[in-house]
């Protein structure tokens, strides 16, 4: 009988389990492996595009205006282009935008 009920017991609490959805921050090696990963031409360097489709995966609503944010602040020879020189202000611009997985 005592057995029986904590049986009983055990079912009803996993019936009552709440999962529920953590948000972590994407870590520096994370965003700089997708950075390079959508580098597609291959040439060292990230264009607007390419910076929109980072920013769109990192979860942003306005993908297009964190890409101009992101060369306003990181393309220092406004080549239109995040080179790899440009890549650490890169970095820490899409690092302070806090973005959660």
């Amino acid at each position: 009988m005592v057995r029986e009920t904590l049986v009983q017991l055990w079912n009803n609490m996993e019936d009552a389990v709440v999962y529920r959805k953590v948000q972590i921050p994407w870590t520096k090696e994370q965003v700089m492996a997708e950075f390079k990963r959508l580098d597609k031409d291959g040439d060292g360097r990230i264009s607007k595009e390419e910076l929109k489709a980072a920013f769109d995966k990192f979860g942003s609503r306005w993908g297009s205006f964190r890409a101009w944010r992101a060369l306003c602040h990181a393309d220092a020879n406004k080549d239109g282009f995040i080179s790899m020189e440009e890549f650490t202000d890169l970095l820490n611009y899409a690092l302070k935008c806090g973005y959660k997985l």
